[in-house]
């Protein structure tokens, strides 16, 4: 076969096993939760008091130990935001207001009891505080767990913009890659040894050998569901939309105060340099330095995170 042809067959060849593969996993992989306007939320519990805000990129799979942990003394619920998870595509721009707006429509349609404990991870962290700035009836205290510091992102300087850039063009390279099955090929190798191993050529990025290693603390139903979900073009479309809000994202909530006396804890990863310590200690009421966890504390001491829920007081008591 000329070599042209064979340019024209694999890729077409790929595509199509991609779209197999897909559809096998929506079979295999139904969503644990139920679906809200196109949202798919998880709640364990009665009565939930409790509600978890994923990272940039992440979903309300990560959240399974932390809602575990807190499951016998309160119920909570965590979700996917669009174009993440089991949840609908999207297709609108990244903004804090359409993403509280969101929030603010499925916490109603559950519904949980207000005022609620708002927990946020990472880019999660200004969802939460923007939800507080506009509806401070609606929350009784914040959990923010390694938050994003405004200042990181509202001017960020050549390096900043170089790693945005970088982030951006992966992620499309990515979504390309992923329509003709590489992608899930890749996955294949990065998360199936398990124990964090990336292999002996993924394991090249400190990037995926990170990722190897925090996705290694799941379940392993959780880990192939991850996969399936990662090896979706959608998935690396709606990665870099978020990537090129995340300056206009951190200048909105560097607009947003919080409510005056709202009790925020703040539990940092003890791998944060000074400079991102003080900006925690500056939005915490009260403030943890994590000592022997990375960005993902939450995998690493659900307990933890469970018992930070509940001191914020008696809203988050069972009934």
């Amino acid at each position: 076969m000329p070599v042209a042809l064979w340019g024209l067959a694999l890729p077409a060849t790929g595509a199509m096993v991609q779209a197999l593969c897909a559809w096998r996993d929506r079979r295999r992989f139904p969503p644990p939760g139920r679906l809200i306007d196109g949202l798919h939320v998880r709640c364990l519990g009665r009565e939930p008091v409790a509600f978890f805000e994923a990272g940039i990129a992440a979903s309300s799979a990560n959240w399974g130990r932390a809602q575990a942990a807190l499951e016998a003394s309160a119920g909570s619920c965590s979700y996917d935001r669009r174009g993440f998870g089991w949840s609908a595509p999207a297709r609108a721009d990244v903004t804090l207001r359409a993403l509280t707006d969101d929030l603010r429509a499925l916490l109603r349609a559950i519904p949980v009891r207000f005022p609620i404990v708002l927990i946020g991870h990472s880019f999660g962290s200004y969802i939460v505080r923007a939800y507080a700035h506009r509806f401070p009836e609606d929350v009784a205290g914040l959990v923010l767990i390694d938050p994003v510091a405004s200042e990181e992102w509202t001017q960020p300087g050549w390096r900043g913009r170089l790693r945005l850039e970088r982030a951006i063009f992966f992620a499309h390279l990515a979504r390309g890659l992923a329509s003709i099955g590489l992608v899930r090929l890749g996955l294949w190798g990065l998360l199936r040894r398990g124990a964090g191993n990336a292999g002996p050529v993924l394991g090249l990025s400190p990037s995926l050998r990170r990722i190897a290693g925090e996705v290694a603390k799941l379940p392993p139903d959780v880990v192939a569901a991850l996969r399936a979900q990662w090896s979706e073009p959608r998935f690396f479309e709606r990665l870099a939309a978020y990537v090129r809000a995340l300056p206009n994202c951190a200048a909105e909530i560097a607009r947003c105060p919080l409510p005056a006396g709202l009790p925020v804890t703040v539990l940092s990863g003890a791998h944060q340099p000074p400079t991102i310590l003080a900006a925690h200690r500056a939005l915490a009421t009260r403030h943890v330095v994590v000592n022997g966890s990375g960005h993902w504390i939450h995998l690493d001491h659900p307990q933890l995170v469970a018992d930070e829920i509940r001191a914020l007081g008696p809203a988050t008591e069972n009934s």
